[in-house]
């Protein structure tokens, strides 16, 4: 009975640490007001506080395993939430809009030092389905934590500029349930079995982590344009957007809880049936006149991604490289670096098809993702 409870509380202490991993956009919404509240500093600097985070979270995730491999993995997630909850809150008490950048950057940092780090950890601790289920676990309780965060925030907002940043202390008890539950491990055992063929190993890292900086660039455009979509068409309001990304947050939970059944019944062909759901949600959202399609459609393409992303993951596991947890900061960087680009992403999609119409933007996003979905089923088939 104890070593079940055990057991129980280490798959929750893990996956406690994924509800911080979306937390970084929570404070999107408080652009508007932080604005006015530093009238100052240029709009496009207090922008600049929503990607400032993505960037040093690539700086991170490509550092986290060795920095791991010198202090200790468990000590080195738990520093990344400490980060967090320090450098999270700290705009809370402070004035200086330079400081509040400064903790913007940081929190990316701490974010970054535990996200490639849990994928390593339950690597460790489980394999199989378990693993399978557990990285689509994983996936959901992102979500959760995007929804809750964005939510108290955003609640917290109606107080005044500061309060949202409040939203970040949830890292104090997934501090304390990391801290307990979870042991010291030396990960590097794990790497000593490797493939012989070392090189094509890392071909094949390197060819999933290209496919999710296409991916991710490619789902992000519905993030930065669905809102001006509905307001220039005149069916939605910009408040409307926080709907839409609620919807994306429950279709990636669901997936997420998912994935492993999934998996078992659609094996290879997982990564085509995201890709597919992906291309006609995009067509969806081009055609609405609705805003009940568009979170409707919202749903599906977090529902796609939480497919293809966890599928992507399972796969670099599946190959054994000398160094995983570097195999999987690659992959993240990959997929941070392809969100982050995203805005010129858009900008080239719109200067291929030559016109300036958001609805055809999301039908090109759309044909892309159906190209993606032929690819995968070539490839499938080829290797069968």
């Amino acid at each position: 009975m104890r070593k079940k409870l055990e057991e129980s509380m280490l798959k929750i202490a893990l996956l406690s640490v994924s509800l911080l991993v979306a937390s970084a956009p929570a404070i999107n919404a408080n652009i508007p007001a932080m604005a006015k509240a530093f009238p100052n500093v240029p709009l496009s600097t207090v922008e600049l506080l929503t990607t400032i985070s993505s960037m040093f979270l690539m700086i991170s995730v490509l550092t986290s395993s060795f920095i791991a491999r010198k202090i200790g993995y468990k000590q080195t997630i738990l520093l990344g939430i400490i980060i967090v909850a320090i450098f999270g809150t700290l705009p809370a008490f402070t004035h200086s809009f330079w400081l509040i950048m400064i903790s913007g950057a940081l929190l990316g940092y701490g974010i970054g030092l535990f996200n490639s780090l849990l994928v390593t950890m339950i690597s460790y601790f489980y394999h199989g389905e378990i693993r399978t289920s557990l990285f689509g676990m994983q996936s959901a309780f992102e979500g959760l934590g995007g929804i809750f965060i964005t939510f108290v925030a955003g609640q917290l907002l109606q107080i005044n500029w500061q309060a949202p940043f409040y939203a970040y202390l949830l890292a104090v008890p997934v501090i304390l349930l990391f801290f307990i539950f979870v042991p010291n491990v030396q990960v590097e055992k794990k790497d000593e079995h490797i493939n012989e063929d070392g090189n094509n190993t890392y071909k094949g890292v390197l060819g999933y982590t290209f496919v999710i900086f296409i991916v991710s660039m490619l789902y992000m455009i519905m993030g930065i344009k669905v809102s001006t979509l509905m307001t220039s068409k005149g069916y939605g309001q910009a408040s409307d957007t926080s709907l839409v990304i609620i919807a994306l947050g429950i279709g990636s939970m669901v997936s997420g809880s998912m994935f492993g059944s999934i998996l078992r019944k659609c094996k290879q062909y997982t990564i085509t049936l995201g890709f597919i759901l992906l291309s006609i949600a995009m067509f969806l959202i081009g055609v609405a006149q609705s805003t009940g399609i568009v979170i409707f459609s919202g749903f599906v393409i977090g529902f796609a991604f939480r497919n293809v992303f966890p599928y992507l993951i399972h796969k670099i596991n599946e190959q054994k490289v000398r160094n995983a947890s570097l195999a999987t900061s690659l992959f993240l960087a990959g997929s941070n670096l392809g969100s982050f680009l995203s805005p010129y992403g858009a900008i080239l999609l719109q200067k291929l098809i030559k016109a300036n119409d958001l609805s055809r933007l999301f039908y090109a996003d759309g044909v892309c993702f159906c190209l993606l979905a032929i690819g995968t089923l070539f490839i499938v088939k080829k290797v069968k």
